[in-house]
């Protein structure tokens, strides 16, 4: 086995001179915890700089806000997918029916007859009648790829026509959101805000479900006009009230575990009124309330002057013949002042009548509400009012007023039904 050799005492030396040199680098080369050269100082560790106050702690980031409960729901069979059934127009001896490809099946679902452009109808007896040569039993469904157009209307799904005593009923079938968008874009303008769309959106669709459980009738669930809720169709739809509706799907307003009641109207000139004093049912969600929001209505103020030719014309209507001397005057109001009670009076004729029967057969765009006075001017009368409609429930151009304050729709259905719920329908 060698041996291992002895290191000169040169070389130990300069080894001892190497490792001195190196522990004073250590020790001397810089600030302490200074980086080695070539590096920047981490954030944590760079001295702050010179007048400069060091950086505040950036605060917690807020905590996400938590999603909105569920809706209660209620239970609403009418809510199961079928389509509401809406009558267009009064029963009437024939119809004129446009568009493209236009088919019609009987109540079986068989083919039955096929026109293209128009075809029109008649009634004959209780059957149909097919333009000049085709006699169809009633009822039957019309139906056409780009849709129909029926009194001006261009309507969306099918149409069914029956015959009933020498006259023919029409009636839109429409999906349940389309018929709730298209109503929206009827009953209020589209520069209303967008929240108080949406509360509309919702009493539209709380309505017809309540009217599509109990029917009036068996051939359709609502009218198209002012006496259910004004449906023209698919023409004209505004965008803003397809987003109320899609953006409110489902949900409607619930009391005592079914669908409440949502009426509505215009303006209510200041207080809404009771169902009580309109109708003679107590409703409890359905009481007065003061309003100060529809000042902007066009109709919260308004005048009609009825000359005596008009005067004696509605008088004939609600039983009173007048020759001369033709009086009209209020004789009952309710709590809000509406007018009730009306006496039509000539000669040694004299007849007590509603006001609600007075203000139809007047005109309800003529005399727009019930709030009113009426003074004898020359020959005619002069009728000042407050408010455009029944005046029971949500006042549309309240509801706006209230919107454009900052009001949701929530809040604004909690003002003008107090104690309903707002809830998802399910079947």
């Amino acid at each position: 086995m060698r041996r291992r050799r002895v290191a000169s005492g040169s070389a130990v030396f300069a080894a001892a001179l190497l490792l001195f040199s190196g522990a004073a680098a250590l020790q001397f080369g810089g600030c302490a915890g200074a980086p080695p050269r070539g590096e920047k100082p981490s954030a944590a560790e760079a001295p702050p700089a010179v007048g400069v106050p060091p950086a505040a702690p950036r605060p917690p980031a807020p905590a996400a806000a938590p999603p909105p409960a569920p809706l209660p729901q209620v239970r609403t069979p009418s809510a199961s997918g079928r389509p509401v059934r809406v009558l267009l127009g009064a029963p009437r001896k024939a119809l004129s029916i446009g568009g493209e490809s236009i088919r019609a099946w009987n109540a079986a679902g068989a083919p039955v007859a096929e026109r293209s452009g128009a075809v029109d109808l008649s009634a004959n007896g209780e059957k149909i009648r097919w333009g000049r040569e085709t006699t169809l039993p009633s009822p039957i469904d019309v139906a056409a790829p780009s849709g129909l157009r029926i009194d001006g209307k261009q309507l969306v799904g099918r149409i069914r026509v029956s015959a009933r005593n020498g006259r023919l009923l029409a009636v839109a079938v429409v999906p349940l959101e389309e018929y709730v968008a298209a109503v929206v874009s009827r009953e209020a303008p589209v520069s209303f805000h967008i929240e108080s769309l949406s509360a509309l959106a919702v009493a539209v669709r709380t309505y017809v479900l309540q009217s599509m459980e109990k029917p009036r009738e068996p051939t359709h669930d609502v009218v198209a006009g002012v006496e259910d809720q004004v449906y023209d169709g698919r023409d004209g739809i505004a965008e803003v009230s397809r987003k109320a509706a899609e953006s409110t799907r489902g949900q409607v307003l619930a009391y005592g575990g079914g669908l409440a009641r949502a009426v509505y109207h215009s303006t209510c000139g200041g207080s809404t009124e009771t169902a009580k004093d309109a109708w003679g049912t107590d409703v409890p969600y359905l009481r007065s309330i003061a309003c100060d929001d529809c000042r902007d209505s066009p109709s919260y103020r308004w005048d009609y002057r009825m000359d005596a030719r008009e005067g004696r014309k509605v008088a004939l209507s609600l039983g009173v013949r007048a020759d001369k001397g033709l009086r009209i005057e209020i004789t009952g109001r309710s709590s809000t002042g509406r007018a009730s009670r009306m006496r039509i009076a000539s000669g040694g004729v004299s007849r007590e009548i509603s006001a609600a029967a007075f203000r139809r057969e007047a005109g309800y765009a003529r005399v727009k509400s019930l709030m009113m006075e009426i003074v004898p001017v020359g020959n005619g009368w002069v009728f000042t009012g407050r408010g455009y409609g029944h005046g029971v429930g949500m006042c549309q151009w309240g509801a706006d007023g209230m919107a454009k304050r900052g009001k949701t729709f929530q809040e604004i259905l909690s003002r003008y039904y107090p104690g309903t719920v707002l809830s998802r329908s399910t079947p």
